[in-house]
């Protein structure tokens, strides 16, 4: 899965959006729904695809700083993945 690292990547940037964009720029019960989407479609995966996802954001973590890297790290957590 070469690819899946910018995927992942494309998630945890989403998930970032939706969780620090003030509510005045975006809906914050649209900002939960998506989120609730993201998590429902990523549970479907296979156990062996979900670990891939929980690794990579673990790696994806280390490019960001402060309150977004924690975010992201704790993503296989929020979106129900363990």
């Amino acid at each position: 899965m070469a690819h899946s690292h910018h995927l992942i990547k494309i998630i945890a940037d989403m998930a970032i959006f939706l969780e620090f964009t003030d509510e005045h720029s975006l809906n914050p019960d649209a900002a939960v729904e998506m989120m609730e989407h993201i998590a429902a479609e990523l549970q479907l995966l296979t156990d062996d695809e979900k670990g891939c996802v929980i690794d990579s954001f673990a790696e994806i973590a280390k490019a960001y700083q402060g309150d977004e890297s924690g975010f992201v790290k704790a993503l296989p957590d929020t979106l129900g993945l363990r």
